[in-house]
């Protein structure tokens, strides 16, 4: 045990552990929020601590937009190592939450994504229908078929739901929901 801890409270390891004890985390997110400027840095450290079964990955199955929290067996170790390195918070568990969409909401390869479903969130807090033509009302210059696209992928991914076909409308349901209450950064 205090061989583990000891390895973790090297100063980068226990900034990667601070941050996902907050909420859990992309690499991209982590790498902006820690300072780490080496680009594969923090997934060399994610997969060492990951390897350890500190952390683990919340969406697993999918290639980008991984998203990495504590291991729930593991938080009093963090826990202990963060208050050795002179930390002293709170270690949280994942939340149960729909990681894969948030990780392809995270992605930045998937900017008309995260625009569409920005924007979405707009017009629902606006209490107008979301359908395509509304969606390309507030993304000037976006297709047609984009949109369609767009709205018909964030239906896949279980964030919204579609309640008529001819137009097609959709609506937020509570996996959309819990996203937008779990990371409102997400709306920026």
């Amino acid at each position: 045990m205090k061989k583990e801890v000891s390895w973790l409270t090297s100063r980068c390891i226990s900034s990667v552990l601070s941050e996902l004890s907050k909420k859990p985390l992309t690499p991209m997110q982590l790498r902006v929020k820690t300072g780490l400027t080496k680009n594969n840095y923090a997934n060399i450290i994610l997969r060492r601590l990951e390897s350890e079964k500190i952390i683990k990955c919340l969406n697993p199955e999918e290639k980008i937009g991984k998203v990495y929290g504590i291991s729930p067996g593991k938080l009093k170790t963090v826990a202990n190592a963060l208050k050795k390195k002179g930390i002293n918070q709170k270690v949280k568990p994942p939340p149960s939450l729909n990681w894969i969409a948030y990780g392809k909401l995270q992605c930045p390869y998937c900017t008309q994504l995260r625009s569409v479903f920005i924007k979405a969130n707009e017009l629902r807090l606006e209490c107008r229908i979301i359908t395509p033509y509304t969606i390309m009302e507030k993304l000037p210059g976006m297709a047609t078929s984009d949109a369609y696209r767009a709205l018909n992928r964030l239906a896949q991914l279980n964030l919204l739901i579609e309640y008529e076909e001819k137009p097609k409308r959709f609506m937020f349901n509570s996996d959309g929901l819990e996203i937008i209450e779990f990371d409102s950064e997400i709306l920026i």
